[in-house]
């Protein structure tokens, strides 16, 4: 009698091994070797930055050598399933001496009711790519809103929850709940949230009690940062790979970041997912396995929508790169009254 039984699931330890691609059966397609996993709910669905990483490393493996990526930008179509490997789908739109631009597609083929699978897209991305070695008519970057601490005065996330719990303004089931949550981070990358920022104080909003020194700003005035580094070398033979890590972090905490800097969690609304991204990369000056400054702000909400950005800096105080998101952010129903007789 054939077993019902799943066989045990295998997961990255690397971020590397995370983003990796193995082949396809056909020109410039691949699959994910690893399955992607989820982060920051405790359901079926995959975190976005593993599904945007593999989409940027499928761009990055048919370009020619010495292009580098500086705009990726696309769409969420569809959520991702935890327990099928990601396929990628690249097409070559343009190449010249200075310009590479590549149309990704990542999909899943996902089993149906009636025994059949279906071929699913769950994103569609496009990565443009420029020829390293033009000269600049001008060289600037903006420098972060606020001022943080750096690396060596800034405390982990799991320190900060540790503190909150032996404090008592967390329980210790929340102190697990958030280790759960945002493992797959903490598995690839050190993260050291400075202390100046919203998601320091307040646990990334799982603190939802927690008094903030940014609560009399506006919404839109208020910050989160963290200083974060790759916990793992990455391959040497595959430079571009970087590229795919920054958008894995760069994903992370836009979707909820105005919930989490208005006193309110995952928990606090109906709907909470990414719909589209913008990533802009200015410069090659640094290195995901080295410190960099990741600053995040919401800049408008409405409609049901949240717009946000992610910033960062290399150590120097380089602005390197950008992401913006637009994400659903729905509250829930009113329940209605039942007539009374």
């Amino acid at each position: 009698m054939a077993s019902n039984t799943k066989p045990p699931r295998i997961s990255a330890q690397t971020l590397s091994d995370q983003l990796a691609l193995d082949p396809g059966p056909e020109p410039d397609t691949f699959t994910t070797r690893f399955l992607p996993e989820r982060m920051g709910n405790m359901g079926s669905f995959a975190y976005g930055g593993c599904a945007l990483g593999v989409g940027v490393q499928a761009a990055c493996e048919t370009v020619q050598p010495g292009y580098r990526p500086y705009s990726i930008s696309g769409s969420f179509l569809a959520p991702v399933s935890i327990d099928i490997k990601l396929d990628a789908s690249v097409r070559r739109v343009r190449d010249t001496r200075t310009f590479a631009t590549r149309l990704v597609e990542i999909s899943q083929v996902q089993p149906q009711k009636n025994g059949k699978s279906q071929r699913r897209l769950c994103m569609i991305l496009l990565a443009d790519f420029h020829k390293e070695g033009e000269e600049s008519m001008l060289d600037f970057s903006a420098p972060p809103d606020g001022t943080y601490s750096g690396p060596e005065n800034s405390l982990t996330p799991q320190e900060i929850a540790r503190n909150l719990a032996d404090s008592k303004t967390i329980t210790p089931e929340t102190e697990t709940a958030y280790n759960t949550l945002f493992g797959l981070m903490a598995r690839h990358f050190e993260t050291r949230l400075a202390p100046e920022g919203i998601g320091a104080q307040n646990l990334t909003g799982m603190a939802k009690q927690q008094p903030t020194t940014q609560d009399s700003l506006p919404l839109t005035s208020k910050s989160t940062a963290d200083w974060i580094r790759c916990r793992t070398p990455l391959r040497q033979d595959k430079p571009l790979e970087h590229y795919a890590g920054l958008a894995f972090i760069l994903d992370g905490y836009l979707s909820f970041l105005a919930g989490m800097h208005n006193h309110m969690f995952l928990d606090d609304a109906a709907a909470c997912a990414s719909l589209d991204f913008a990533m802009r990369v200015f410069s090659s000056q640094w290195d995901l396995t080295q410190w960099n400054l990741r600053e995040m702000k919401s800049v408008a909400g409405g409609e049901g929508r949240t717009y946000s950005e992610a910033r960062l800096w290399n150590a120097e105080g380089r602005l390197v790169a950008n992401m913006t998101q637009q994400s659903i952010l729905r509250p829930f129903g009113k329940k209605k009254n039942k007539a009374s007789l």
